[in-house]
């Protein structure tokens, strides 16, 4: 659950461009993560924020190459 959260962060973040929300949502993230250790009764895993964090980088990563792919496809078929 904390990986496909994590994912559609990413793959809702990517669409704006913009580096600072991309940072602000990773923020975010390790926020969430510090409040839930510091409210949980009993030992918090790191793997859980180590998931979250890679899981939000391939999500990003993914839908900005998606989106690259998209635009170059259509400036060829503009000009062709």
């Amino acid at each position: 659950m904390i990986a496909l959260t994590a994912a559609a962060l990413g793959f809702t973040t990517a669409p704006m461009r913009s580096l600072f929300s991309m940072v602000v949502v990773g923020f975010l993230v390790c926020l969430a993560y510090a409040c839930a250790a510091l409210t949980a009764s009993g030992a918090t895993s790191l793997l859980d924020l180590i998931t979250a964090i890679g899981c939000y980088n391939l999500s990003l990563l993914l839908c900005l190459l998606g989106i690259h792919a998209i635009e170059r496809a259509r400036e060829r078929a503009r000009f062709v």
